[in-house]
Order: structure tokens, then sequence, then C-alpha cells
């Protein structure tokens, strides 16, 4: 898009790892720009904190996991689905201590996630009671937020265990920090996970902008799936790793990345069906009221 004048759009985000590195690749290579648009990526640290952020009118879209924002939407949260993150599917990890061997040694351990009321905690609480142990009396939940993914906690003696995803797996297991133990994917194996969204007022009001953002992220996703190597030395200085840890991060899981930001409708009602029963969504909510395709 010609012109001088940009459009400056502010995308929300609970965490920094890899899903958000389309958006850096995106804003640095010029993918956004290109659709007239002046992208500013803005930290919550935390679904509760993104949806907060949105109520306030914060942010215009963000990224979040679709368990807090149903929840959220359920509660009346002012935004709807327009799209799918990178990861759709969950290529998320369980990490432990090295001398921590299953899932079920994590009894009696202190297991970090990002915040109370974020994936991290409904995903754990769902996969330890699969594997018979009660996440309210036998494990300890330690809520990291601003420290999440930092892997000085496992050194710190902060947690045994927790929730974690790239480069920092692949980081973690390069130092020998810990392994892993569990893909959630494999706990969960039809669900959608992340999901882009945007409030209400910004997808009636400004629609054609709205599209605009879309086709930038969708084209960095593109290009960062056709051309990996090309992106290799910006995603290692972005998330301060070396060359070889970022490589090979980004091709643990680039193969199941969603690059064209299409919700998995059968994963998200499957989603909400868990949450229903878990209790964690206490009314009937239904994906055409939550999906604005796009």
């Amino acid at each position: 898009m010609n012109g001088t004048i940009k459009d400056k759009v502010i995308w929300g985000t609970p965490s920094f790892w890899m899903n958000v590195f389309p958006l850096y690749y995106g804003k640095e290579k010029g993918f956004f720009l290109e659709q007239g648009i002046d992208l500013e990526i803005e930290y919550l640290h935390g679904g509760p904190e993104l949806v907060r952020a949105v109520q306030e009118e914060k942010i215009h879209v963000g990224t979040i996991g679709l368990p807090p924002f149903s929840k959220a939407f359920a509660e009346g949260l002012p935004a709807k689905i327009v799209g799918s993150a990178i990861m759709r599917q969950l290529n998320y990890y369980v990490v432990a201590r090295p001398e921590i061997q299953t899932v079920i040694d994590l009894k009696g351990k202190k297991i970090g996630i990002l915040s109370f009321g974020s994936c991290d905690e409904y995903f754990i609480r769902r996969m330890l009671k699969m594997e018979g142990i009660n996440p309210n009396t036998e494990i300890e939940l330690v809520s990291l937020g601003d420290r999440f993914g930092d892997l000085n906690c496992f050194t710190a003696g902060q947690i045994d265990a927790g929730f974690i995803g790239e480069p920092m797996v692949t980081q973690g297991e390069h130092l020998g920090l810990f392994k892993v133990l569990a893909r959630v994917g494999d706990y969960f194996p039809k669900f959608q996970w992340g999901v882009i969204f945007a409030r209400n007022d910004f997808i009636e009001k400004q629609p054609e902008l709205l599209a605009r953002i879309l086709e930038g992220f969708r084209n960095a996703c593109r290009y960062i799936q056709e051309n990996p190597e090309e992106t290799i030395e910006l995603g290692s200085k972005l998330f301060d790793v070396s060359t070889e840890v970022f490589r090979g991060a980004l091709h643990r899981d680039l193969a199941n990345w969603e690059v064209d930001a299409k919700v998995d409708i059968e994963g998200l009602n499957n989603c909400l069906k868990i949450q229903a029963e878990a209790g964690a969504i206490t009314c009937d909510i239904g994906n055409l009221d939550m999906v604005c395709h796009q």
C-alpha cells in the first residue's frame, strides 16, 4: 500500500514465545507496512490481563488461548474471534527438572504457570486429573507472570516443572535444565487453541483495516514457513538464543503452524464441550456467536 500515513494498530499478547514471532517478523520485514499498518505489540502477561485490556479499550486485536477467551466471552466480553493463531494445535510442552521422569512424578512438586485463569492452569488441572493426581491438594501451582519463560525459575528452585513454549523449550534442553515430559496436544488431540480476536467496535467500524491486519499476519506466517532459513538470524536475536537453538525450536513445530489463520470449528466445539464439562462455562454459547469469519 502506497502513501505515508499508516494506521496504528495495537496487538495484545499474553506472553513472549514463538507464537508472537510472525508479528515481529512481519513488523521488521514490512509485511504490515505493506498493508498500511503501524503495528504495536503489547504484552499483558496472561489471558485475564488481556481480557481487561479489551474491556479498557487499550488494544484493538490480540492473541489469546481459547479457554480464557471463551470464558470471558460467556461473561460478556465485547470481542469476537477473527482467526487462528499459528499454534492452532497444542504444540506446547510440560517440562521438568531432569530427575523427574513422568507426569505422574509431578505429585508434590511446584509447577509454574503463566497466571491463574490462564490456559496453563486449565491444561495442567485436566492433565493431572487424567493421570490420577488431585491438582487441588497434591501439587503447588506457581503463577510466574512476567517471569514466565524465564529459565532462571528452574535454576533458582522456584519451580520443579512448568509449561513452556519455543524457543525456550529447545534452549532449556540445550542447557540441560529440564526435559520434556509431555506435549499438551497429546492430551487434547482435536482442539482449537490459540485464537486471534478483535474488539466488537473495531470489527464493526473498521472491517477493512481488520482485513489488512490479518493479511499482513498471514503473509508473514507463510513467508516464515516457506523460507525458514531466512528468518533464523532475526529469530535468534529477538529471543536472545543461538542460531542453532532457534533453528531447532522453529523446526520442531513449523510444519504444524496454521499460516492461513483459519479457525478449526470442530476443535473449537471440542474445547467448548470440555470447558462446559469442567464447569468453566456455565451458559450455552455457540461458535456462530463467537466467531466472526474474515
